[in-house]
């Protein structure tokens, strides 16, 4: 039975299975991108899509360029774009010369707690909040500490496997925070009465 270690290890080049190389011996049709789009557009609204770009970005964008994402115009774009930032998913930035978004700090935390806890059932979030306060523990013992910054007042300059632990340190700390929220997140979600969910979904239908 592999070991916890051995779960949570990236895959190596011998378990990833090969292409077949007849599938992808055809030419590659120089209109992909244009079918590529034509598809998504036919398959998605265009708030799904805006949303899914937003989604995905980490600096500002304007309209515009959000519309070319998404493969839209930029009155779609204000016109969806208005209730994301009334919600707080999405961050509004009129410093500039043109109006730009992108998705929220505080939204993108709480996504990362939403796909631990869909990822992962409640014995393996147990799991990886055990081994993350045994590793936090570890680092407590070895350094004689109990937090980052104190270990930062003790850390000479050139202590460099001392400053590549603090920075683990940290990590780890981030790490069981989002640990808990999804371990909660999930306890609450598991005592939902599914009766309750969809009479409130047939409300807003």
């Amino acid at each position: 039975m592999p070991t916890d270690d051995e779960v949570d290890a990236p895959p190596s080049v011998d378990d990833v299975e090969p292409f077949d190389s007849d599938e992808l011996s055809g030419r590659v049709p120089d209109d992909l991108d244009d079918a590529v789009t034509a598809e998504w557009t036919e398959s998605t609204t265009a708030f799904e899509r805006i949303h899914a770009v937003l989604k995905d970005t980490t600096e500002p964008h304007t309209t515009g360029e959000l519309a070319d994402a998404a493969a839209t115009t930029k009155p779609t774009v204000r016109k969806h774009v208005r209730p994301l930032v009334d919600a707080g998913m999405v961050e509004e930035d009129a410093s500039a010369t043109a109006t730009r978004y992108v998705w929220s700090s505080t939204q993108r935390r709480v996504d990362r707690v939403a796909d631990l806890a869909a990822d992962h059932s409640p014995s393996e979030l147990d799991a990886k909040l055990r081994r993350t306060k045994e590793r936090l523990a570890s680092l407590e013992e070895t350094y004689g500490v109990d937090s980052p910054s104190e270990l930062v007042a003790r850390l000479d300059p050139d202590d460099d496997a001392g400053w590549a632990d603090l920075s683990v340190w940290r990590t780890l700390e981030a790490d069981l925070k989002r640990l808990r929220a999804a371990q909660s997140m999930t306890e609450y979600l598991s005592k939902s009465d599914p009766a309750d969910s969809r009479g409130d979904a047939s409300y807003h239908a």
